[in-house]
């Protein structure tokens, strides 16, 4: 065997190892009332990431900004905003387009129920007149930051949502997170399921997991157990058997772990994981894939753009015709649409093709969601013997 062949397999490995850790640069829900320009080009298809920092002099994670515009009074007139009205709260900067030069990420406070946001990024930042590249307004109670990836994440309160509706002003809280990619700033999804579903969620955990708090988020394992027994998810008792099948090492970026369900009747499903953000250096883990043997979701594709009603077809076993229950979960995990998948065949390996539709709370932009197929146990033990997932951007 030569050396050309050894150094080709070595740098290709290389390269798809690189590719794993940017695939976790994207990520978008949606907000309340919110507006955003621009508008995404497609409306349905794969909503593809933006891979940040890869131009000379492009650093990650939010950066000083300039002498001349880091004053929120600055922006003031530029916006601008209302005496006893609305006040720039917030400006900070950023490698958001993905060239070597600075943007400034404003944000706006208005007076009054909600404390609505206001979101703009700027470009040409010290110029007298600098350019707009991007506005989301009325964020109820909202939030705007620069990712650690150079993406913009934002926060607001869904008040129709399970863990909002009926509260009072004060009880409510923002559960309703986004992402917006780098260079174009369209909506993008982020590739994990569990802990996080978004990419401001996770950031927010890693930092809580660096103050010492949920350790187990730092275990392959222990993720996979919280992933299975909760309650707005698999839903199986604490009579599992969890095995590390590869990675998951301190110095790792990926993990693959087994998890079989010692009920009655319960099955097995594999869960693949990755460092948040590729750091090995004390990352949390991210379930990035669900998958069990006999069971699959075909379309719609991981990270589509979806509207309702959404035809999903797939793989699985079927008893008396039953293969088991599709159901869409929304941005707070809740099932807002569901329907039944029915065998092509009345027994044993077989295909299925259904149509759901589902209802969001939230009406004007897209949110993080879940297409999620549960096998029906019918020993009756738990519920669902297994289950598996797409990440899927909802209208």
């Amino acid at each position: 065997m030569t050396g050309a062949p050894i150094l080709h397999s070595r740098r290709l490995r290389a390269s798809i190892f690189l590719l794993a850790l940017f695939l976790f640069c994207a990520s978008c829900s949606g907000g309340n009332t919110s507006t955003a320009t621009p508008t995404p080009k497609n409306t349905a298809g794969s909503a593809q990431p933006t891979m940040p920092g890869t131009a000379p002099g492009v650093k990650l994670g939010p950066q000083p900004c300039p002498a001349l515009v880091q004053d929120p009074a600055h922006w003031d007139p530029i916006i601008p905003t209302q005496v006893n009205v609305s006040k720039v709260e917030k400006v900070a900067c950023g490698y958001l387009t993905g060239k070597p030069t600075l943007q400034a990420l404003v944000t706006v406070r208005y007076q009054g129920t909600g404390a609505l946001l206001d979101v703009y990024v700027y470009d040409n930042i010290e110029s007298p007149n600098p350019t707009q590249l991007f506005k989301l307004q009325s964020l109820y109670k909202g939030d705007a930051k620069i990712s650690l990836y150079n993406t913009l994440i934002t926060a607001e309160v869904d008040q129709a949502s399970s863990i909002n509706r009926g509260k009072s002003n004060a009880a409510q809280v923002p559960d309703l997170f986004r992402e917006f990619n780098t260079g174009s700033f369209a909506p993008v999804s982020f590739p994990a399921f569990f802990p996080d579903l978004t990419r401001y969620q996770a950031e927010q955990d890693q930092a809580q997991v660096n103050q010492g708090q949920n350790g187990w988020k730092l275990d392959p394992a222990g993720v996979a157990t919280h992933f299975v027994t909760d309650p707005h998810l698999l839903k199986w008792s604490s009579n599992v058997t969890t095995t590390v099948v590869s990675g998951g090492g301190k110095g790792d970026g990926s993990a693959v772990v087994s998890v079989k369900n010692n009920d009655a009747g319960g099955g097995t499903i594999q869960l693949t994981m990755q460092r948040l953000e590729g750091n090995t250096n004390g990352g949390i883990w991210e379930i990035v894939t669900v998958t069990a043997n006999g069971l699959s979701i075909d379309t719609p594709k991981s990270r589509d753009i979806l509207s309702s009603p959404v035809t999903v077809s797939g793989t699985g076993n079927a008893f008396e015709g039953k293969i088991g229950r599709i159901i869409v979960l929304d941005h707070t995990l809740s099932d807002i649409g569901h329907a039944s998948a029915t065998g092509a065949a009345g027994n044993g390996a077989t295909s299925f093709s259904t149509s759901v539709s589902y209802t969001s709370t939230f009406k004007t932009g897209l949110q993080d969601g879940i297409i999620a197929l549960y096998a029906t146990n019918n020993a009756g033990g738990s519920l669902y013997s297994s289950v598996v997932m797409v990440k899927e951007l909802l209208h």
